[in-house]
């Protein structure tokens, strides 16, 4: 069942409930072979970076599909954040739809909902369900996103765009070389490949951040090496993350957007 979720989690998360929920623990952290720090174009968050030193509540919107509609990254995510930027009110609303591509976005008729407009950051995440289409037109899509990118630019002038790039992900029906996979049986689509590439020249050219979702997973293999273990991080169908998952993701998101604003703050 296709179904969308607007998440708003306010500042009450950084509470010792919050806390309670998520204590640390080491887990995996993959460096980027594609972005140094997991980030490139950090310098696409400059306005987001710069609300956190306002006296004004930060808004962050999401854009995506399963992995946004899941909770888990969105709420790690801002946890993380609200932790290291205390006495920042931060309001993160993600709007996620299971099976859903950047068409799902493109065809919002209004782009924010209400309390919504003028966000410091926008992320979109989409990707996962473009590289599973084998007839997916790499031009068409690359028009799309463009498109969107502007259209958020003309929206909301001045507010920080991130790109999450396609995790990895793979499909079941054969021609599979991991490690650990007997059978043979998991492979990443082709495609899944191609939209990411799209993503990170676009990002690039547009002057965007984007972050490296799949090397922070660990790249190749990485779908099926992360359903291994006591604690899998990624569920058995090599796509969706674990709640563990989603929460170790997120945090590794977290920690590369806040190493970054370390960074330009002490002028790295």
């Amino acid at each position: 069942m296709i179904r969308a979720i607007a998440l708003v989690l306010g500042l009450a998360l950084a509470g010792s409930a919050a806390a309670q929920e998520r204590p640390y623990s080491p887990l995996p952290s993959p460096v980027s072979a594609t972005c140094p720090g997991g980030l490139c174009q950090p310098e696409g968050l400059i306005e987001f970076f710069a609300a956190f030193s306002q006296r004004r509540p930060v808004t962050i919107v999401q854009f995506g599909d399963s992995h946004t509609a899941g909770g888990d990254i969105t709420r790690s995510l801002l946890w993380r954040l609200q932790t290291r930027f205390q006495g920042a009110p931060i309001q993160l609303h993600a709007h996620g739809v299971v099976g859903a591509t950047l068409v799902g976005m493109a065809g919002r008729e209004h782009l924010f909902d209400d309390g919504e407009a003028g966000p410091d950051l926008i992320i979109i995440a989409y990707g996962t369900n473009e590289g599973f289409d084998e007839l997916l037109d790499p031009r068409a899509y690359e028009a799309l996103l463009r498109g969107q990118l502007e259209r958020v630019r003309q929206t909301s002038p001045g507010t920080s765009i991130l790109i999450l790039g396609a995790p990895e992900a793979m499909r079941g029906d054969g021609g599979g070389r991991c490690a650990g996979d007997a059978d043979q049986r998991w492979k990443a689509p082709e495609m899944l490949s191609v939209v990411r590439d799209v993503q990170h020249r676009v990002a690039a050219s547009t002057g965007v951040a984007f972050w490296d979702w799949r090397g922070r997973m660990g790249g190749d293999c990485s779908a099926h090496a992360l359903t291994q273990g006591d604690t899998p991080l990624m569920r058995g169908d090599h796509v969706h993350f674990t709640g563990t998952g989603g929460d170790w993701i997120g945090s590794l998101l977290a920690a590369d957007i806040i190493a970054a604003y370390d960074r330009r703050r002490g002028g790295g």
